[in-house]
């Protein structure tokens, strides 16, 4: 299998080509990796790049974290290989999209910033898999409040529209209604003055 680092360096000309040739180049990054399909595996020895191949997980982070002005390709191919891949669910199923997802949170509280596909791909989340809406509520939204999203205008705005989504989802326990509570006093004002309380 090819090296990781190796494969990180091609993924831009596979985004620059069709959606075709994007999966089945995904496809084959992937198929000896079943196994570790929802998990960012960190290089044993940081000095040596020696993991082999891109897990399905991986694939979902490196993908939002390409910086796509560099590698020239519009902000919206970069949205659109983010949306394919999310449609793909046979492979990026909700428990791949979770540990991806659950990964650059973690990032975000070490203090790197959040993608810029990012809240887009939790609302896109929130309507496509019912499944995670408790743990969007209960530790993202939460934890999103803990790295200060509210900082950053267009996550800021992505955060609020998808705990509207999920403020009263009907179903007993879920709600964002918990993470609303945590934001700062003033955060909380320009929300309940953009989705007042019904």
């Amino acid at each position: 299998g090819i090296k990781r680092v190796e494969l990180l360096k091609e993924l831009p000309d596979f985004v620059k080509g069709s959606d075709e040739i994007l999966k089945t180049a995904l496809h084959r990054m992937s198929e000896r990796l079943g196994r570790y399909s929802m998990i960012f595996r960190d290089e044993p020895d940081p000095t040596e790049n020696t993991l082999r191949g891109m897990s399905s997980c991986e694939q979902m982070v490196y993908l939002h974290q390409l910086d796509f002005h560099a590698i020239g390709i519009p902000q919206k191919r970069y949205l659109d290989v983010i949306r394919v891949c999310l449609e793909d669910d046979e492979v990026f199923n909700d428990r791949v999209v979770q540990a991806a997802l659950d990964y650059i949170s973690g990032k975000f509280l070490e203090g790197e910033s959040l993608p810029l596909a990012y809240m887009r791909t939790i609302i896109l989340t929130c309507s496509k898999h019912e499944s995670l809406h408790s743990w969007i509520c209960h530790v993202l939204l939460p934890r999103l409040v803990e790295g200060q999203v509210h900082s950053d205008k267009r996550q800021w705005e992505g955060w609020m529209r998808c705990a509207k989504m999920l403020e009263n989802t009907g179903d007993q326990g879920i709600s964002s209604l918990e993470a609303i509570e945590k934001l700062p006093e003033e955060q909380k004002k320009m929300y309940r003055a953009k989705y007042p309380k019904k």
